[in-house]
């Protein structure tokens, strides 16, 4: 398949179709393939791309600047700048369309702002995760399943559940598995709270409808329903459906994190799909299950963040998941932590294809 993307953004993974989603990870695999062999990838010396974070970031932002490097790009991480502050951001971003061959857009914000902003530049604009989607870390995810399970086309037929909070990120994987062929579940309380709103929901629906029609999308509350997954995954507590009227879990994420609230206060609820080695063997029964993390997971307590919940710690079920791991269990976690950091480093090689593919490779 002949790149398509030259030009184009790279905002929200359902705007591909699954052949123009594979040629990414694709292009990935070939990329990472050449950064093994020692080959000389600097193929696009006199550009350079812009990097606006507005959320706090490791995996993206390394995976960006690496990839930037590797490619030969120029690469600036705005900080200290008048965006949006001293400066509107229409006027900002017409001066990185003069400046940049690429802008990369990373805000804790609703899909449209990203969307706004690729309709005022010039250059192709690259969503480095927005509350909308992740599309870069789904490629990441896509990659690292193809590479464990055979190649291209290897996640077809697979079965996928997300397991656990169900409000959002579940989203961003029933678009992967929708583009993938992969049945989809997604487990967790029976609880509006930890579902996904109507309109979330109608989106995956109808990618399933366009794209994956005899493959199965289940929501459901039964853990006898995990039987047989080929891969699982999860994600934190601290968001809710934005339907319901709880407003405990809604604002700044990076505020939330810190939040004990919205961390631990419907623990009682969640704490029972928690990703462990106990529902692995009791429920899913598939020795050769995967297991992933896009990360951060706090899976342990040797983090200040955690240090500082256990200094208030309220019970002594809060206290047990500050140490032991809330979505996914330290144990858990350390049997699968091939698949988790494999996972995290095929950020670079999707994000250098994205770079590339954009930029015309």
């Amino acid at each position: 398949m002949l790149n398509n993307f030259v030009g184009k953004d790279i905002i929200n993974i359902s705007d591909m179709t699954p052949d123009q989603f594979q040629y990414l990870v694709d292009l990935a695999a070939q990329l990472k393939a050449e950064k093994k062999t020692g080959s000389d990838q600097r193929r696009w010396l006199n550009k350079s791309i812009i990097a606006q974070f507005e959320w706090e970031s490791t995996r993206t932002r390394c995976a960006f600047e690496t990839a930037a490097h590797d490619l030969g790009l120029g690469f600036t991480y705005l900080s200290n700048s008048h965006f949006g502050v001293k400066e509107t951001v229409k006027d900002s971003i017409r001066v990185f369309s003069a400046m940049y061959d690429a802008i990369v857009i990373r805000s804790q914000r609703e899909e449209a702002y990203v969307r706004e902003i690729a309709e005022l530049a010039d250059v192709p604009v690259i969503n480095a995760c927005c509350e909308g989607d992740h599309p870069t870390q789904m490629l990441a995810d896509a990659l690292t399943m193809q590479e464990l399970w055979g190649g291209p086309s290897s996640c077809k037929g697979k079965k996928l559940a997300f397991v656990g909070n169900c409000a959002t990120t579940a989203m961003w994987y029933g678009r992967l598995c929708a583009l993938l062929g992969m049945d989809y579940y997604m487990v967790g309380p029976d609880d509006e709270r930890y579902r996904l709103c109507e309109a979330y929901e109608d989106q995956v629906k109808k990618l399933y409808e366009k794209w994956s029609p005899n493959n199965k999308y289940v929501i459901t509350s039964d853990f006898d329903a995990l039987e047989g997954m080929d891969c699982v995954t999860t994600e934190g507590w601290i968001y809710q459906n934005p339907d319901c009227n709880d407003m405990s879990t809604t604002g700044n994420w990076s505020n939330l994190e810190r939040s004990y609230d919205a961390q631990f206060g419907h623990s009682d609820i969640l704490t029972p799909y928690r990703v462990t080695s106990d529902l692995l063997k009791n429920h899913v029964k598939n020795p050769n299950c995967l297991v992933m993390h896009m990360l951060p997971a706090y899976h342990n307590g040797d983090m200040t963040l955690m240090q500082d919940f256990l200094k208030e710690a309220r019970n002594d079920r809060d206290r047990m998941l500050m140490t032991e791991g809330i979505c996914i269990s330290d144990e858990c976690f350390e049997k699968h932590a091939s698949e988790i950091f494999r996972q995290a480093g095929n950020r670079q090689p999707t994000i250098e294809a994205c770079l590339a593919a954009v930029l015309g490779i």
